[in-house]
């Protein structure tokens, strides 16, 4: 059983110049960097689907080695593997999914420019929204995203029995959890 917890932002993120810190770098990644990518996670199959599905991979770069990754589809469904959910994005917004950062750069301004890299793309290619989610008791992720100013909009249910997997969808306002945790800030 989990539960999935979808936020979603208006508009381009907004990060000031004054807040990317840090000795990272952000660019667009490419098929070539899958050796890196493994390195940090082993989903070298995961990650070659998703170049060939057309979706786009940012990469945090220090010195030479990659250190942090966000994903980002623009087409009008992802198919979620881990619960074989299907998300539906709406036109003019981009889901942002399965970001990683090396512990050893978390907290370190990484997550910030992939924020900043994701608001030059969708200035670029006319994206209006941001639609991501956190698994429920993701507690410190899912912090970060309501302090940047994502708001809770959805969440889903997921139970797996004998092989199926059932979803029940709510709106976020209905869950007195979240309801707590984004008052709170």
């Amino acid at each position: 059983m989990g539960k999935l917890c979808f936020l979603r932002f208006e508009g381009p993120p907004r990060v000031p110049s004054s807040m990317l810190r840090g000795r990272a770098t952000v660019r667009r990644a490419v098929p070539a960097d899958i050796d890196g990518l493994a390195r940090l996670q082993d989903k070298r199959t995961t990650f070659q689907a998703r170049f060939a599905e057309g979706d786009h991979c940012v990469v945090a770069v220090a010195g030479a080695r990659i250190v942090g990754y966000e994903w980002f589809c623009d087409r009008p469904v992802h198919h979620e593997s881990a619960w074989g959910y299907d998300i539906a994005i709406p036109a003019g917004t981009v889901y942002a999914y399965d970001a990683y950062i090396d512990p050893a750069y978390r907290n370190s301004g990484v997550w910030l420019r992939f924020k900043a890299y994701l608001s030059d793309w969708m200035r670029a290619t006319g994206k209006a929204a941001v639609l991501t989610f956190v698994e429920y008791g993701n507690l410190p992720s899912y912090r970060t995203h309501v302090r940047f100013g994502f708001t809770p909009s959805e969440t889903v249910v997921a139970v797996k029995i004998l092989g199926l997997t059932l979803f029940k969808r709510a709106p976020a306002d209905r869950d007195p959890v979240l309801v707590r945790l984004h008052s709170a800030g």
